[in-house]
């Protein structure tokens, strides 16, 4: 017997086959091949876009595996619509329509196949769609549910093949919002209904591929070569189940309670991937290491927690740990009185998720603003309002504005108030949207000193500090954010705005900003990666430079000038290495992009920056590479 242990892992499964196949085949079987050819080709293609990998089409069906549920279902939603579009432009003895199913499963691994439960429930899901649907199981419609735009329609537990599945339909054009015989149906109970839902706090900062600057860890890290699956451009991670320490089984209902509160807590927010409560529960009672559960779930946080009840008292311990870096991040122990067990595990649920959402999204400034607003709505506002303002974009812009007046009607005349008006003054004169940039630019500092008059925080310092840079008293802008990096040393949008304007006029210095950055927010807006990344450009360290503005693109921002400027870093990066034909590419690129751009243009960006030495090269490769 072998002694050869078997290869699993955890991924996502799609299956899809045709409806009718077997029909048409005995109708016409050369036209049914030469159809289910031009089909597979716009599958195929759609599916490689997407990051999966087919491994199985036998016959008329496929089956592919991805590493991110959202790219599955994305991905299954753009073949059917284009499908859909295919047969709109044929006959009808032409057209296909197929039933695709997602699954997020155990496999077994044997060379390039996958096998197991996974791939099997799939293929079950799949039986169930409508033709032209898609149908998910109910841990894919966890993950995917409050990360995209679709519609949704819960069919329940369904009995297909002798096994009991929990489906979600995707509502799509064609399909219809069906209702199961009362025979398909099984009846559904939540055991998380008795507990109260509180608001989530959202932020997002979105990069990829940021874990050079790691700190000395506090245990060995997690193998990322073993993790199931490619790290997402979000935070990710996994509540472990809560330890009864109480010595009491009864009380064991109170500690999962509390773990699968603060999941579906966090599980609202769209900018954190929250491990599903059944694959986090796989692990109650086991003996198996943080590494290795990070690296089957593929998370790179964890939260642990212990509960103990004592008489009329119940005390939470929680830690949060980056497997990753093999960091202990935070801990908290929080002491209440039982006397209702539902508020206080409501209570307990908000502090946590609270701590979570500021530690993993926001970082030190978070607490800041929290203790300045004293509001948990207004707070949740705020954090809002930054994810948005962060897009550096008109939708972005748009939302925040909203916010803006929202928090403003509900805490007038504040010092928030005041900051984030300014916040939204400067975007409007830094981006465009303002009829009269200066206008607004006045307005901003109005406001940014208005808040400074209320409480003098390193965010108003900042502020100042880019508006009297755009109106070029350079002077006054490094008083400001000097000031504002010696209020907030670990504020991250604080070194964000230093890292970003030492980069101008010292970037030796700048790169201790900039790198400290990634190392306190691994996850910043893509215009300070931007940052980082033209920092080591100027400091002539094009292999990092390249690494980083990489991955900026895989980002896929919906920011033209942005992404032209990356490639026009590329393409400069690529004329320094002498591979002309790269060179050229990213410069076609860029000019696609932004065909307005012309090296004037760029000059007058970078005309009052340090480093002319610098940028006398890059100025002669563009015009080498023919830009405008």
């Amino acid at each position: 017997m072998s002694d050869e242990r078997v290869q699993r892992k955890v991924t996502v499964i799609l299956a899809a086959d045709v409806v009718g196949y077997s029909t048409m085949m005995e109708g016409n079987e050369e036209q049914t091949l030469k159809n289910l050819k031009a089909c597979r080709a716009i599958i195929d293609g759609l599916i490689s876009e997407y990051h999966g990998r087919i491994f199985n089409t036998a016959g008329d069906s496929v089956i592919a595996e991805f590493q991110s549920a959202v790219d599955a279902v994305v991905c299954a939603s753009e073949f059917q619509k284009a499908i859909r579009q295919r047969n709109d432009a044929n006959v009808e003895p032409d057209q296909m329509h197929f039933r695709v199913g997602i699954n997020m499963g155990d496999v077994v691994i044997e060379e390039d196949n996958l096998y197991g439960e996974g791939v099997n429930v799939a293929s079950r899901l799949e039986t169930l769609a409508q033709p032209g649907g898609i149908c998910l199981s109910k841990n894919v419609h966890e993950i995917v549910s409050n990360k995209t735009s679709f519609d949704y329609h819960d069919l329940g537990e369904q009995r297909v093949k002798n096994t009991t599945l929990h489906a979600v339909d995707v509502t799509l054009e064609g399909t219809n919002k069906r209702k199961l015989s009362q025979a398909q149906q099984i009846q559904k109970a939540s055991p998380l209904t008795k507990y109260v839902a509180v608001a989530t706090l959202v932020a997002v900062v979105v990069a990829g591929g940021m874990y050079w600057f790691v700190f000395k860890p506090d245990f060995t890290p997690a193998d990322q070569s073993k993790y199931a699956f490619k790290l997402p451009d979000i935070p990710t991670i996994a509540i472990l189940p809560f330890r009864n320490l109480s010595g009491n089984p009864d009380h064991e209902y109170i500690s999962n309670g509390l773990a699968e509160n603060i999941i579906l807590e966090l599980s609202n927010s769209e900018d954190m991937l929250v491990i599903s409560r059944n694959s986090s529960f796989y692990y109650k009672d086991k003996q198996v290491n943080i590494q290795e559960i990070a690296e089957k779930l593929g998370v790179q946080y964890l939260l642990e927690g212990s509960v103990q009840v004592s008489g009329n008292s119940i005390r939470v311990s929680t830690q949060l740990v980056d497997a990753l870096n093999g960091k202990n991040l935070w801990a908290e122990r929080l002491d209440e009185k039982l006397d209702d067990l539902f508020r206080v595990q409501d209570k307990i649920t908000q502090k946590i998720s609270e701590e979570l959402e500021i530690k993993l999204n926001v970082g030190d400034q978070g607490t800041v603003w929290r203790d300045l607003i004293q509001d948990p709505a207004a707070f949740k506002m705020v954090v809002e309002y930054r994810t948005e303002f962060q897009k550096f974009s008109p939708s972005g812009y748009k939302k925040a504005e909203v916010l803006n007046k929202n928090l403003c009607e509900r805490l007038p005349e504040s010092f928030m108030c005041h900051n984030i008006t300014g916040w939204t003054y400067y975007i409007q004169s830094a981006l465009g949207f303002a009829d009269n940039p200066q206008e607004a630019l006045k307005k901003a500092r109005h406001h940014a000193n208005k808040a400074l008059e209320k409480q003098e925080t390193a965010n108003s310092h900042g502020m100042l500090a880019l508006i009297s840079m755009k109106e070029n008293n350079v002077e006054l802008a490094f008083k400001h954010i000097d000031r504002a990096l010696e209020l907030g040393p670990n504020e991250t949008d604080v070194l964000a705005m230093g890292g970003g304007m030492k980069l101008r006029f010292d970037p030796e210095n700048a790169i201790i900003l900039n790198e400290r950055l990634f190392r306190k927010d691994p996850f910043p807006a893509p215009h300070f990666i931007r940052n980082l990344a033209l920092n080591h450009m100027i400091l002539n360290n094009n292999q990092k430079a390249k690494a980083i503005f990489l991955s900026i693109l895989d980002m896929n921002l919906d920011h033209a000038k942005l992404v032209a400027e990356i490639y026009r870093h590329l393409s400069v990066i690529s004329h320094f290495e002498n591979d002309p034909e790269k060179a050229q590419e990213y410069t076609e690129l860029s000019l696609k992009k932004q065909p307005s751009q012309t090296i004037t243009a760029v000059e007058k960006t970078y005309k009052i920056w340090k480093s002319q030495e610098f940028f006398d090269r890059y100025f002669q490769a563009l015009k080498s590479l023919g830009f405008p």
